[in-house]
């Protein structure tokens, strides 16, 4: 299932590194994987990844979210409600974004019913989550600015100062560069950099 869900102005945060976790309920063994992922593309190839890995499991049931309007979850045949969205309610609980979760079942000849396997799948993917390390989100604007050479140790200052880095620069009669800078800090830096230019530094549309 996809679609676009509405989320408020939060913290938002990712994980470092690939985790998993094993959780056993009334014989059936519940995996947890997870994987951070930067596209829609990387996240499918995840999901191939441990639907190889663990090719003769019952269900891989999996949840991801790469930002916050692009999620997808599934059930992989779990009774409808019981496995992708208890997955993906988990990722939302801790604010992640650019993360992939699969639980992998074993059926162990014990049926659950819909309210155990909510809570089996919703345990073991917190538990999964809960063994990642998590750092801030930090969202990117890029600009392009035009200024000479003699500013250049000045323009390489304040988008340090900003939290900021030089993407790409060129060489002509004037230096372009591409600038990445923290969202929050792109107003702050746009200021500091016209008035570290005096009119010589240009910023220009992307």
């Amino acid at each position: 299932m996809t679609g676009e869900q509405k989320m408020t102005e939060k913290e938002h945060f990712i994980i470092s590194g690939t985790r998993r976790h094993e959780l056993k309920i009334k014989r059936s063994v519940f995996t947890g994987s997870i994987s951070p992922v930067a596209s829609r593309d990387e996240a499918e190839t995840f999901l191939q990844t441990i639907r190889s890995q663990f090719h003769d499991a019952t269900h891989n049931c999996f949840a991801y979210r790469i930002d916050e309007a692009e999620f997808r979850f599934s059930d992989d045949g779990e009774p409808s409600g019981t496995a992708g969205k208890p997955i993906l309610a988990m990722i939302d609980k801790y604010n992640l974004l650019q993360a992939a979760l699969v639980v992998t079942r074993y059926y162990g000849g014990i049926k659950l019913g819909p309210g155990g396997l909510i809570r089996a799948y919703s345990q073991c993917a917190e538990e999964t989550i809960q063994k990642c390390k998590l750092k801030k989100f930090v969202r990117y604007h890029f600009l392009k600015i035009q200024y000479p050479y003699n500013l250049t140790r000045q323009i390489h200052y304040v988008t340090a100062k900003h939290q900021g880095t030089i993407d790409t620069s060129a060489f002509d009669t004037a230096v372009m560069s591409v600038v990445k800078i923290p969202a929050e800090q792109q107003q702050a830096f746009e200021r500091e950099l016209l008035q570290t230019g005096e009119g010589q530094v240009q910023i220009l549309a992307m």
